[in-house]
């Protein structure tokens, strides 16, 4: 009785872990998705100051 006992809190404890990873994931995955256009438009806007204003200023631009 005592080893089916443990059996079943080894498999309690398995799911209960792979329920709090895959929410982990979800939880992950959804702030990914809410922050995907800022995060472009973000990494645009400063690509084109790092590479742009040099290349304005040192043709003479400025």
């Amino acid at each position: 009785m005592n080893r089916l006992m443990n059996n079943i809190k080894n498999l309690s404890e398995s799911i209960e872990y792979k329920t709090q990873l895959i929410g982990r994931t979800q939880r992950l995955k959804s702030g990914v998705e809410y922050s995907r256009i800022k995060g472009i438009l973000l990494g645009f806007t400063l690509t084109l100051i790092i590479v742009a204003v040099p290349i304005i200023y040192y043709k003479g631009g400025f």
